[in-house]
């Protein structure tokens, strides 16, 4: 799977926020609690595991 660059920018100084642009059909895997808002649109799904596989859960 080929990756594009990612739209993104980061606002702050000492307590800074990375904010994503996602295209249509787009991913992001983030690490627990790093999410701090989402625009309308966006759906969000919560999986165990480093998010490298789709359909693997807390026992693969």
């Amino acid at each position: 799977m080929k990756s594009h660059e990612i739209d993104y920018r980061i606002f702050g100084d000492d307590m800074q926020v990375v904010e994503i642009e996602l295209d249509p059909g787009e991913t992001v895997i983030a690490e627990a609690g790093a999410m701090n808002w989402m625009g309308e649109g966006i759906g969000f799904e919560a999986r165990m595991g480093d998010g490298s596989r789709q359909t693997s859960g807390i026992f693969d």
